[in-house]
C-alpha cells in the first residue's frame, strides 16, 4: 500500500521501471543469496507473493477474489492493494489529485494509460496477470529507490542485509533479522524512504491503518529472494 511518490529521475526513466541487472555488483548478489544459509527459509519468491496477497486482502492463497478485492475504507486495489500513486509510478494511471496528494482516499478519478491493455479500474481488477506483472515492477522500483537513497546517505544496503537489529517501537524493543524479502515487503507497506529511515535512523512508521513497518519487515523476512526475481518472466 505504497503511497509515497519518489521522483528519482536519476535512476528510472518515465518509459521503463525494470531493474537493470548491470546495476548490481556480484558482491550484492552474494550477500542477498547468503542471507538464507544460516536460518530456515519461509519459502521462495512465489511463496512470498502468496503470503503477501493473503496479508493484503484477507483471502486465502489461490482465491481469485484476491485480485478483485477493493479495500472498503481507502479503495486500494487488488491482490497487492495497489495505491493510485504506485500505479502512477508504474505508468498504468495518471492523475493530478490522488491519495496522499489532495485526496483522502484512492478515488481513482484519473485516467488509465492503456499500458498492458488496461484502460479502467475494472480491467485492472479482472487482470491477474497484469497485477502479477505490476507487483514485480513495483518491487524493482522499491529496490532501486532503496539503493539510491542509501547511496545519498553514504550507506549501502549490503551492510544491513543479514544483520539482526533491535528497534524501539512505543518503548518496546523488537529484534528482527534484515532480509531482502522483508525489506521489499516493508517498502510495499510504507515506501522505500521509510525503509531507509528505519534502517539508518531507527524511525518506526505505520500505515493508514496503524500497521507497523516492523510487522512487514519481520513477517515477510527470510523468503529466498534476489533482485532477479523482480524481473518480468
Amino acid at each position: 500500500m505504497y503511497t509515497e511518490f519518489l521522483l528519482l529521475a536519476q535512476i528510472i526513466s518515465n518509459d521503463s521501471f525494470l531493474i537493470n541487472q548491470s546495476k548490481y555488483s556480484q558482491s550484492e548478489k552474494v550477500v542477498v543469496y547468503s542471507q538464507h544459509k544460516s536460518q530456515k527459509s519461509q519459502g521462495n519468491f512465489k511463496d512470498m507473493l502468496e503470503a503477501l496477497g493473503e496479508r493484503e486482502t484477507g483471502f486465502k492463497s489461490g482465491d481469485l477474489g484476491q485480485y478483485t478485492f477493493v479495500n472498503p475504507q481507502l479503495y486500494f486495489l487488488g491482490k497487492y492493494q495497489f495505491a493510485e500513486i504506485l500505479l502512477i509510478r508504474l505508468g498504468y494511471y495518471k492523475a493530478q489529485v490522488y491519495f496522499g496528494n489532495g485526496a483522502k482516499k484512492n478515488y481513482w478519478r484519473g485516467t488509465w494509460t492503456g499500458k498492458d491493455g488496461i484502460n479502467s479500474k475494472a480491467e485492472f481488477l479482472n487482470s491477474p496477470e497484469v497485477q502479477e506483472k505490476a507487483i514485480r515492477e513495483a518491487f524493482g522500483v522499491y529496490w532501486q529507490d532503496i539503493n539510491y537513497l542509501m547511496n545519498k546517505k553514504g550507506k549501502s544496503i549490503e551492510s544491513y542485509l543479514s544483520q539482526v537489529k533491535t528497534f524501539n517501537e512505543s518503548g518496546k524493543p523488537k529484534t528482527i533479522k534484515i532480509t531482502l524479502s522483508g525489506i521489499i515487503a516493508a517498502a510495499h507497506l510504507k515506501g522505500p524512504d521509510k525503509v531507509v529511515d528505519l534502517l539508518v535512523s531507527g524511525k518506526v512508521s505505520q500505515d493508514s491503518f496503524g500497521t507497523s513497518i516492523l510487522s512487514y519487515l519481520s513477517e515477510f523476512g527470510d523468503y529466498e529472494t534476489t533482485p532477479e526475481d523482480f524481473l518480468l518472466p
